[in-house]
């Protein structure tokens, strides 16, 4: 190889090895992202250019102002010998994304607009003013109607275009407003950089060094969007989770390695919860009542597919290599499929005469679906909109009213008597009788709640009569299950009894009122 060809390769190796390094130092888009619903942890690597800084070796990252420098881990990758000494950073202005660049020109050729405009709008005012201030300067009588004419016709054109100019003005402060919000959620509430140096051992002969490093980003997330289809006659949800997912960092993300972390989720269109019927003697004035402790406990209680990954208390899911421009909020579909559940109509009739859309779940794989909007939809109609989120592998899901199956609760008898010659006990009886109907064309599965009062003091009796006998029963509920066939009927009757003792001032419960 003749010299004249060597010093010609030597110069094109030493170019692409620039540019290189270059290329890398300008990549503003990382590598891999893991986002939580407020923030996210950021993973990159590259090839940098060392630089002599302070007397030592370094090199040089530019990090998002919404970085948390003191997250930073760095380890050198290449060559293999090389080891951090020290991490310094400050903030420095950044270089603006050609997107940030568009926006701050047309915002400066908004706030141009909106000088002259306000100078527009003074002359109008100046005008105005000059025109009303000659209303009541008149010389000479006969004149006066036509000076009158002359002044109300200015008036009008001046009013017109002060009123034209302020709505102008309006319209170019809204712009600005909005192009002013638009480049903070591109940038972050900051428009500053980190530049932090890393000071590495025995790079005092490289031109560049191979580093890889990680933070942990603010101004970033997403948040889930849920859709629940309930299909009775399948027996099964059909449950779609989508994420609207951003970021602030000033530069878009281009290929990005994105995936989304959960968080530990909570709860539940439900039916109206029925209290406890309890039924206790009325304490003495100037006392608190005693609070049943299952009450305050029933209280308590009522209230390219991505790919899942489970971590101890939460989940990833990994959406591959995704774009995501800075400011933007796509919908992304995290996943989608159909829950086998078991329905019925829950009614309350002692609450309401409206029957509840209740799906039942028994999966057999667990869930970790973190809060979020939820909307409903039975039969194709938008049933609601609320929170949902599920943790386990058991739920029960409400669908809100279902008007085709109805109750109508009768009630028969409801009133206080004495027993025994000398009062020795006091009685109250109750008989509901309680309708149920069926108005859809095919067969549905009832479950009817009734309260069952919880005696309050040892010295209180009850007894029930109930057809038909009960499918369960728990401390505070009668429950009946049955299947109605279409526009049937079904029928309930309830007489129940409580006997106090006859000196005992008795508050009977809520269902007495």
């Amino acid at each position: 190889m003749s010299a004249k060809l060597k010093k010609f390769m030597l110069c094109l190796t030493a170019l692409v090895g620039i540019s290189l390094v270059a290329s890398f130092k300008a990549q503003a888009s990382p590598r891999e992202v893991l986002i939580f619903p407020d923030s996210a942890r950021v993973w990159d690597a590259g090839k940098f250019e060392v630089q002599e800084r302070e007397g030592r070796t370094a090199v040089r990252l530019e990090l998002p102002a919404q970085a948390d420098p003191s997250t930073l881990l760095v380890r050198p990758e290449a060559p293999e010998d090389l080891s951090v000494a020290d991490v310094q950073w400050s903030r420095t202005d950044p270089e603006d994304s050609r997107r940030v660049r568009e926006l701050r020109q047309k915002l400066q050729e908004h706030e141009s607009s909106r000088q002259k405009q306000e100078a527009v709008l003074k002359a109008y005012q100046a005008r105005t003013a000059f025109w009303e201030s000659r209303r009541d300067h008149h010389e000479e009588a006969d004149r006066m109607d036509q000076a009158a004419a002359k002044i109300f016709e200015a008036l009008k054109l001046a009013y017109l275009e002060k009123s034209e100019a302020g709505n102008e003005l309006e319209e170019i402060e809204k712009r600005i407003q909005e192009l002013q919000d638009r480049l903070r959620e591109i940038t972050g509430p900051e428009h500053k950089t980190w530049e932090v140096l890393v000071f590495l051992e025995g790079a005092d002969s490289l031109e560049a060094a191979g580093i890889a490093f990680d933070y942990i980003l603010s101004g970033c997330g997403w948040e889930p969007e849920y859709r629940l289809q309930a299909d009775s006659a399948e027996g099964g949800v059909q449950f779609t989770w989508n994420a609207r997912v951003w970021q602030s960092s000033g530069h878009d993300w281009q290929d990005t390695r994105i995936s989304l972390a959960t968080l530990e989720p909570q709860t539940d269109l439900d039916p109206p919860r029925i209290p406890d019927w309890i039924v206790r003697p009325i304490p003495e004035a100037g006392l608190p009542g005693p609070r049943d402790v299952r009450m305050s406990v029933m209280e308590a209680a009522a209230d390219k597919a991505p790919v899942q990954e489970r971590r101890g208390q939460f989940s990833v899911w990994h959406l591959g290599e995704q774009d995501l421009a800075a400011g933007e909020r796509p919908r992304i579909k995290i996943h989608e499929e159909t829950w086998p559940a078991e329905f019925v109509r829950l009614l309350r009739p002692s609450r309401s005469n409206n029957a509840f859309l209740r799906a039942q779940l028994d999966l057999d794989k667990v869930q970790n679906i973190p809060p979020g909007e939820a909307v409903f939809f039975h039969d194709q109609a938008m049933v609601g909109r609320r929170d949902f989120s599920f943790t386990g592998a058991e739920k029960e899901i409400y669908f809100g009213e279902d008007p085709f199956v109805t109750a109508e609760t009768i009630t028969k008898a409801s009133a206080s008597g004495t027993r025994g010659i000398i009062r020795e006990r006091q009685t109250y009886r109750w008989h509901f009788l309680v309708n149920v109907h069926n108005h859809h064309d095919h067969p549905v599965r009832i479950r009817l709640e009734e309260p069952r009062p919880v005696l309050g003091d040892d010295n209180m009796q009850a007894s029930f009569d109930l057809t038909p006998e009960p499918s369960e029963e728990t401390e505070s509920l009668f429950i009946w299950e049955m299947d109605l066939g279409g526009g049937e009927k079904g029928e309930v009757d309830l007489q129940m009894q409580i006997q106090a003792p006859g000196d005992m001032d008795v508050d009977w419960g809520w269902r007495s009122r």
